[in-house]
């Protein structure tokens, strides 16, 4: 008798273990795919036609049509504006407002891959169209906004401008390590860098650098991986940074021009900065518009150029680049444009 209870007891655990490992296997296979990386595709729940405006009808787009839409940092806004557009103001507080963009080369990699259908960016580097091109796929390029690559420095520098030639020596050949060099004090120049996916370095390359490397030194140890940081990097670098001791320096560095303005709205770290004149001209949101400032050029709605004519994201650019759509762009803070 005590032989048979050890044997169902033995039973009874072999059961259970199976159970459990039956249990632990289930939840395995059932579980849910990652979602995608694209996190500005509106929420499909919540969100109906009845709570689309009067423009998105008369564009054609509705709930169920409205276009996956990513992008760079320094674009989410437009991708912020086109939802409110079509959903209204109130869509804002919707679970599908937009509130992150993957960045610039890893959007262009989304599109080249198919997972979204529109992407606002600045120009892509070469990079990105030759992995375009090994794809087989063409990229669509639409102007919605202008923009600048400009320079930047403390505002306690002295130095005004900058050239062409003394940019790429500085960052192809680290051959100018002094202020003096460029009309300034005699400083050590710290030249900062973005990593190679940010859309500031796509300009950086194709403006100034014809997409040859860096300088490894400058590459290795003065790389700055977000936005906000460069823009803190160059006005604080002097100072040792945030909390460090000051040193005998000033920073170079770059971004955007409306980026910087938007910025400095928010945190004011324009009075730390100051924007040097490229090649004797200064980049003012007028000359940037007219084009005669050298490093303009824009914003882009990208599309696959395999994408139907009839798709709502085509309805999204046909908008922004109207009159209405341009109001809109001017509000944000960045420079309108038409083709």
């Amino acid at each position: 008798m005590h032989m048979q209870r050890i044997i169902s007891l033995i039973v009874a655990i072999l059961m259970l273990l199976t159970l459990c490992a039956c249990s632990i296997i289930g939840t395995t296979e059932v579980q849910q795919p990652t979602l995608p990386p694209n996190t500005t595709q509106p929420a499909p729940n919540g969100n109906t036609d009845s709570t689309m405006t009067t423009r998105a009808a008369t564009l054609g787009i509705t709930a169920k049509n409205y276009p996956i839409i990513d992008g760079s940092t320094s674009t989410l806004s437009i991708v912020q504006a086109v939802y409110r557009a079509m959903y209204g103001e109130e869509g804002a507080n919707t679970d599908g407002y937009p509130t992150k963009a993957s960045k610039t080369v890893p959007s262009y990699r989304l599109l080249i891959e198919g997972k979204v259908d529109v992407i606002f960016v600045p120009y892509a580097s070469a990079d990105v169209l030759e992995e375009a091109e090994n794809a087989g796929v063409e990229l669509e390029f639409h102007k919605v906004a202008a923009e600048a690559l400009i320079f930047i420095t403390s505002a306690e520098n002295t130095a005004e401008s900058i050239t062409l030639e003394q940019i790429r020596e500085i960052y192809l050949n680290y051959g100018i390590t002094n202020w003096s060099k460029l009309g300034g004090p005699d400083r050590k120049l710290i030249p900062i860098c973005r990593n190679s996916d940010s859309g500031s370095q796509s300009q950086m390359d194709n403006l100034i650098l014809n997409n040859q490397e860096m300088h490894p030194k400058i590459q290795h140890n003065y790389v700055e991986l977000t936005m906000e940081g460069m823009l803190e990097q160059v006005a604080f670098y002097h100072k040792g940074g945030l909390s460090g001791s000051p040193t005998n320096s000033y920073a170079l560095g770059y971004t955007l021009y409306t980026y910087l303005q938007q910025m400095n709205e928010v945190t004011g770290i324009g009075e730390r900065l100051k924007i040097l004149s490229f090649n004797g001209v200064p980049p003012t949101a007028e000359n940037i518009a007219q084009g005669n400032y050298p490093l303009a050029d824009g914003y882009y709605a990208v599309f696959r150029s395999d994408l139907s004519k009839d798709h709502s994201a085509r309805a999204v650019i046909t908008w922004l680049q109207g009159t209405d759509g341009a109001e809109t762009i001017e509000r944000l803070g960045l420079i309108p444009c038409a083709e």
